[in-house]
């Protein structure tokens, strides 16, 4: 028979699985930063957030608001990507060249930005920094 889930049983499980796939996509959107992993990266990034936003009270250990100020930070960075993808894609078609040489050309720049900010996050092992204010063994 099953023992009954806590709630906090609940939300280490949920946050350690939203980690994961984080960790994940940052990794995908690294190695290949085109505008489907940027959108799956900022998926991620948004689920992420609502747990810390819906759980991160649980665990006193936890700086949910610089988790959240983190994601936020990302997620504008990836919000300048992902617009100039979507405008890159509505022009394709457009005899407009020069906006879309301009738009691939900002695109380029903010995936720069991108890049360094995904090797401090890295560096730092944000993942494992975030997991240590979790409880040990509640699952």
């Amino acid at each position: 028979m099953n023992r009954p889930v806590g709630i906090e049983d609940y939300a280490v499980d949920q946050l350690e699985r939203l980690l994961k796939v984080l960790t994940a996509r940052i990794a995908k959107a690294a190695g290949q930063p085109g505008a489907d992993e940027i959108h799956d990266l900022r998926v991620s990034i948004r689920r992420l957030s609502q747990g810390v936003e819906l759980f991160g009270g649980l665990f006193p250990a936890w700086d949910a608001q610089e988790i959240l100020k983190t994601l936020k930070g990302m997620m504008r960075l990836t919000s300048e990507v992902r617009n100039r993808d979507i405008a890159l894609d509505f022009l394709e078609k457009s005899k407009r060249r020069g906006h879309r040489l301009r738009l691939r050309r900002e695109r380029s720049a903010y995936q720069r930005q991108f890049s360094a900010v995904v090797r401090q996050w890295r560096e730092s092992d944000f993942t494992n920094q975030w997991r240590r204010g979790l409880p040990v063994g509640t699952v």
